[in-house]
C-alpha cells in the first residue's frame, strides 16, 4: 500500500481520535473521576458530549466555546458530517444578536461566525491563558483589534459574555481586510468557501451602483424574467389540468384545480425567487430588504394556498353530508368551514414568522396572555358565541322555526354568533342574546307532530237534545273523514250548560308543516261546521241578557198611593 493510500485508509481513525481528545481537554475529561471506574467514564462520555453547554461565563469560556465549536465545524465539514450544523449553531450562541435584525438572522448569525473564526485564525494565536476570567468585567477586547466581547446586562442571557452587536456587524468587513493573509499555523479557518461570483464574474461587472454590483443587477433582472416565466408555465399547466377534469363525471377534481390554479402560480414565481436569494449575493441594508420583500410575497402566497384547500375541504365536507341527506346545521358547518380557513392562515403565518427568526414560542406565549385578558374583558361576547355553538351542537331549533322563549313568539330568521334574530307576527325583528337564549326554556312550536286544536261552539238554549246529538255526531264524522287529523285524539262533545249559551267541546289534532297549513286546514274544518250547523238547524248562541217585568201593575199602584 502506498504512503497516500495508508493515509486515506487511516484518515477517518486518526481524525475520531483527535476529536475525542479535543473534547477530553475541552471539558476535562479523564479517564476515571472520584467514585467511578474508567471503563464507565468511557461508556457516559458519549451522551456528555452531546449535553455539554456552551459556556459563556467569562471572556474565556466565551472565546474558548467558540473556537472550539468552530473547529469542530470545520472538521465535520470537511467529513461531510451533519453534526456541522450543531456546532455552527454552538457558535452562533457566542454572539450578541439583539441588534441584527430579525428577518435572516440565522443566516447573518452563521455568516459572522465563519468570517470571526476566519479573521481570528490568520490575526492572533489565542493563548486562553492570557484571556480573562473575570465574571465582573463590563467588556474585553482581543489584542491589538477591534474584536470584543461584552457582558449582557439584561434580558434572558443577563450576566453572559458574548461577541459585541458592533463586532457581529463588521465581521465581514474585518475579513474583507485580512482575507489575502495566510491562515497561521495550526488553524483550521472558519471553513468559509470564496463565493463563486468572486471567483468567475470579472472585475468590470463588480462595479457598483445604488449599491449593488452590475452582475447583481444583471441577475436580479434574470430571476424577474425566469420568475415570470415560471408563472406562465404554472398557469398552461392549469390550463391543461382544467381540461383534463373537465372530462370526468367527478366534481371534486374541478373545483380543486380551480381552487389551486391562482396560489399555486403566484407561490410558483415567489418560489423561483425565494429559492434564489442566496444567489444574490447581496448584504447588509438592501439583503434585509430583498429577503424580507421575497419572503413576505412567498409566505403570504403560501397562506393563501393554505386558504383555498381548507374552502375546498369545507366545500367536500359540505357536499359529502348532502349526498348522505344528513341534516346539515348551516350555521355550524359556516363556523367549521370559517375555522378550518383560520387555522390555515395562523400556521402559515406562524411558519413565516418562524422563518424570519422571529421566537415563535414566545409570540404565542405572548398571545396566550393576552387572550386572558381579552377573554376577561370580552366575556360577554365569549359567552354568546359559546351560547351559539351550543345552540348549533345541541339544535333545540333551526331557522323557519315558529318558537316562544324569553317572552318573545315568532318564526326564527337567523342565527348568529352573538344572537338569534326572531321575527313576530307583528312582522317585528327581536334579537335575543344567545348566552340568555341557551339558558332559557324554548318552546319549539315548529317542530309539532301533531298540532292541537282546542274549541267551543256555542249554541242557543233553545236547541233541543236531539239537534245537539245529530251537530256533534256530523262534527266527529267530518273530522274522521280528514285524513290529516289524528284518529285516536278526536273528542266532540256537549260540555257546558254556559250563562248564555249550550257549549260543545271540540278538540282534535292536525298535521301541518308550518302555521300557514295549520291555518289552511282549520279554515276548511270551521266552514264545514257552518255548512252542518245549517243543515241541522242549530243557531250558535252569542252574549245575550233576558230582563224579566212581572208585577208591572202592582208598581204603578203603589206609585199613585204614595
Amino acid at each position: 500500500m502506498t504512503v497516500d493510500g495508508t493515509f486515506l485508509y487511516l484518515r477517518r481513525p486518526l481524525h475520531q481520535l483527535f476529536t475525542w481528545l479535543l473534547a477530553t481537554t475541552i471539558f476535562g475529561f479523564g479517564f476515571a473521576e472520584a467514585g467511578e471506574s474508567a471503563p464507565e467514564q468511557d461508556h457516559a462520555r458519549p451522551a456528555i458530549l452531546e449535553l455539554a453547554p456552551v459556556k459563556t461565563d467569562h471572556p474565556r469560556d466565551t472565546l474558548r466555546s467558540f473556537m472550539q465549536a468552530m473547529d469542530r465545524y470545520v472538521l465535520a465539514q470537511r467529513d461531510g458530517d451533519p453534526a456541522m450544523h450543531r456546532w455552527l449553531q454552538d457558535a452562533t450562541r457566542c454572539l450578541d444578536l439583539s441588534q441584527t435584525n430579525l428577518i435572516g438572522r440565522e443566516e447573518i448569525a452563521r455568516d459572522a461566525a465563519r468570517y470571526l473564526k476566519e479573521v481570528i485564525d490568520r490575526v492572533i494565536l489565542v493563548d486562553y491563558d492570557r484571556v480573562p476570567d473575570d465574571p465582573t468585567l463590563k467588556r474585553w477586547r482581543l489584542a491589538d483589534t477591534e474584536i470584543a466581547i461584552h457582558r449582557i446586562e439584561s434580558g434572558e442571557r443577563a450576566g453572559e459574555f458574548l461577541f459585541t452587536p458592533d463586532t457581529v456587524a463588521r465581521s465581514r468587513d474585518f475579513y474583507e481586510r485580512v482575507r489575502n493573509a495566510p491562515l497561521l499555523p495550526g488553524a483550521l479557518g472558519g471553513g468559509f468557501a470564496e463565493p463563486w461570483q468572486e471567483r468567475y464574474i470579472p472585475p468590470v461587472l463588480k462595479q457598483k451602483i445604488l449599491g449593488l454590483a452590475y452582475w447583481q443587477w444583471l441577475l436580479i433582472s434574470a430571476l424577474i424574467f425566469v420568475g415570470l416565466v415560471v408563472r406562465q408555465i404554472v398557469r398552461f399547466l392549469a390550463f391543461l389540468a382544467k381540461h383534463a377534469t373537465a372530462r370526468t363525471s367527478a366534481r371534486w377534481d374541478d373545483e380543486l384545480v380551480s381552487a389551486l390554479t391562482g396560489p399555486v402560480t403566484h407561490l410558483g414565481t415567489t418560489g423561483v425567487w425565494f429559492a434564489s436569494i442566496h444567489l444574490i449575493g447581496v448584504t447588509g441594508t438592501a439583503y434585509t430588504v430583498i429577503t424580507f420583500l421575497i419572503k413576505s410575497a412567498f409566505f403570504i402566497n403560501l397562506a393563501y394556498l393554505a386558504y383555498k384547500l381548507a374552502e375546498f375541504l369545507g366545500n367536500q365536507i359540505e357536499h359529502r353530508l348532502k349526498a348522505q341527506r344528513q341534516d346539515i346545521n348551516q350555521g355550524l358547518l359556516k363556523l367549521l368551514k370559517q375555522t378550518l380557513k383560520i387555522l390555515a392562515l395562523v400556521f402559515c403565518l406562524l411558519l413565516g414568522a418562524q422563518n424570519m427568526g422571529m421566537d415563535v414560542a414566545s409570540l404565542i406565549a405572548g398571545l396566550g396572555i393576552g387572550g386572558l385578558a381579552f377573554a376577561l374583558a370580552a366575556k360577554d361576547t365569549l359567552a354568546n358565541f359559546f351560547g351559539s355553538v351550543m345552540i348549533m351542537l345541541d339544535r333545540p331549533f333551526k331557522v323557519g322555526d315558529w318558537i316562544i322563549a324569553k317572552g318573545v313568539e315568532g318564526v326564527v330568521e337567523e342565527i348568529g354568533f352573538r344572537s338569534t334574530r326572531i321575527r313576530t307576527f307583528y312582522n317585528s325583528l327581536i334579537s335575543i342574546p344567545n348566552s340568555e337564549l341557551v339558558m332559557s326554556n324554548i318552546d319549539n312550536m315548529g317542530v309539532r307532530e301533531w298540532r292541537r286544536v282546542r274549541e267551543t261552539y256555542s249554541v242557543i238554549y233553545a236547541t233541543p237534545p236531539e239537534k245537539i246529538d245529530a251537530f256533534c255526531a256530523a262534527i266527529r264524522q267530518t273530522l274522521q273523514s280528514r285524513p290529516e287529523v289524528k284518529q285516536d285524539a278526536i273528542v266532540v262533545y256537549f260540555n257546558a250548560l254556559a250563562s248564555s249559551s249550550l257549549d260543545i267541546l271540540v278538540n282534535y289534532h292536525i298535521k301541518a308543516e308550518n302555521w300557514s297549513q295549520e291555518l289552511a286546514i282549520r279554515h276548511e274544518i270551521l266552514c264545514d261546521v257552518l255548512r252542518i250547523a245549517q243543515q241541522v238547524g242549530v243557531s250558535f248562541a252569542f252574549p245575550t241578557q233576558t230582563l224579566h217585568i212581572e208585577t208591572l201593575r202592582a208598581v204603578h199602584s203603589a206609585t199613585a198611593t204614595v
